[in-house]
């Protein structure tokens, strides 16, 4: 009997090396996927001005009924309690007034002490802020801020032409949102819209139009509704003389909501180098053009954009337009740019074929994920492993502590605000083919491996701080997510040498 060659056949050879090869592959990915998760330029979705950004297929993931759950009798949001930053101004307003806790809560007035009397805990946190936290940031301020002074300034440079455009409302949306508003240096004139609106040949038509012109207009996603009243605010209509409640305007029939996320580099040093009016301002001006444009050819429409220019909640009208879904931490988490986005919303009447919601699993990445819980340096995220039980204002709703949230704002260096749970969101990444292919996989993954794939490798292969950092010495070192990028390094450029808190200075 011939003895048996030893080694490979020319045919298993060829076997074996495919399969090496294929190995070989498969590890070349995930070095890659390694190497292109932890570069900061692979983050975020690439921006344009010319509407190119919007590239998931959303057809595949439409739903006939919203994400949500309504589980209990609906409660408009209150615009002077629930909108935590006129809640703040106003009991700012009556501490400098006099009043003190021994006063008790009914001598703030409603719809404040109401509103204290259900939320005790944040009364506390709201008194906590102006006596504690404000003064001890004022001493921060005077010691740190050489060392913040180039990303204050980048801030500053996207918020101070907030005073000019657009303009606010002066009249109720029965007159305002019917008149076109001219600002030209030295003089500003209304003119009413046209009586005749332009007549579209169909409701698609409309539509399409609509968000060709809001890409053109700089936004980075598009979506339309009918809007639902639930989420307008309970008061306080914008130009109207009077302040209390109001009914939907009968005009409001639609909402095309938009949103661009923020320019990244600065957005991964968050919070004390990151700042969030580079993209208000560039949605706000998309919103308020597309509102001139609309009113222009003769349908009434106004603009409700950051920061505080709204009317109504965008978020939840966001997902009735079918642009994502809501997270763990209350952010609309698109497809396209995850947490990293700034909305805005048009109201109007003209008619136009509306897009479905939408469902890609980010309910189900939520409830096992909790990263943005984890890194939130307020405590105010929710650990709970879903949000059922949990109800705001009569919807099924993860629960964020807003006045945790705000007082952890006003002890943080930099420009003002924090925006971690938006940084660390595992579904804020660049559009790369990468991430595309993993987001794919796990869109489509009934297993949940991908799920907890996913999760695993963000929690264990990318360093973060410990949460503790992101405090104010000597329990923590006002810590960013990642370094400032070196053009917002004042030390790149200046010849100075600040005190820097982030290496224990």
């Amino acid at each position: 009997m011939e003895e048996k060659k030893q080694g490979l056949s020319r045919r298993d050879f060829l076997k074996t090396s495919g399969l090496v090869a294929v190995a070989v592959q498969v590890a070349g990915i995930g070095g890659a996927a390694l190497a292109a998760g932890k570069d900061k330029d692979s983050y975020t979705g690439y921006e344009s001005w010319e509407g190119e950004q919007q590239t998931f297929n959303r057809k595949k993931y439409e739903i006939d009924e919203v994400p949500y759950k309504q589980v209990g009798e609906v409660r408009r949001p209150g615009r002077y309690t629930d909108l935590i930053f006129i809640r703040a101004g106003i009991f700012m307003q009556a501490l400098a007034n006099g009043w003190t806790k021994e006063d008790g809560i009914d001598a703030l007035g409603e719809p404040l002490a109401s509103w204290y009397k259900e939320h005790p805990d944040a009364l506390d946190l709201d008194i906590e802020r102006e006596t504690v936290i404000m003064p001890n940031a004022a001493k921060d301020h005077a010691k740190y801020d050489d060392y913040f002074s180039l990303a204050d300034a980048y801030a500053f440079g996207w918020e101070d032409i907030f005073a000019f455009y657009p303009a606010e409302p002066t009249a109720p949306p029965e007159v305002s949102d019917f008149t076109i508003t001219h600002i030209n240096p030295g003089m500003t004139y209304e003119e009413p819209i046209r009586e005749t609106p332009l007549p579209f040949k169909s409701k698609d038509h409309a539509a399409e139009l609509v968000k060709k012109i809001a890409h053109r207009y700089g936004a980075t996603i598009v979506g339309i509704t009918k809007l639902n009243p639930d989420f307008l605010y309970d008061a306080g209509l914008r130009g109207s003389p009077d302040p209390g409640p109001f009914e939907k305007p009968e005009h409001w029939e639609y909402a095309i909501v938009m949103g661009v996320p923020h320019e990244w580099e600065q957005v991964l040093s968050n919070p004390a180098h990151g700042t969030s009016y580079d993209g208000y301002n560039r949605v706000r001006n998309a919103s308020a053009r597309l509102a001139s444009f609309l009113k222009f050819l003769g349908y009434p429409s106004r603009s409700h954009h950051p920061p505080f220019h709204y009317d109504l909640v965008v978020p939840p009208i966001a997902v009735d337009a079918g642009l994502g879904q809501t997270g763990r931490h209350g952010f609309t988490i698109i497809p396209e740019t995850g947490s990293n986005i700034r909305l805005a919303c048009v109201t109007t009447n003209l008619p136009m074929t509306v897009d479905k919601p939408i469902d890609f699993g980010v309910a189900e990445f939520c409830n096992d994920c909790k990263i943005c819980a984890e890194q939130c340096p307020s405590g105010a995220i929710s650990f709970e492993d879903s949000p059922e039980g949990m109800v705001i204002r009569g919807y099924e709703h993860w629960y964020i502590d807003t006045a945790k949230c705000f007082n952890f704002w006003q002890q943080a260096m930099g420009p003002l605000g924090c925006r971690l749970c938006l940084t660390v969101c595992p579904y804020t990444q660049r559009s790369t083919w990468l991430h595309n292919v993993a987001k794919v996989a796990d869109i489509n993954d009934p297993t949940g491996l991908v799920n907890d794939s996913l999760i695993y490798m963000k929690k264990n292969l990318f360093e973060a701080p410990e949460v503790t950092e992101y405090l104010r010495p000597p329990d923590g070192r006002f810590a960013g997510y990642r370094e400032a990028p070196e053009w917002l390094d004042v030390t790149n450029w200046f010849d100075i040498n600040p005190l820097n808190p982030q290496i224990g200075g």
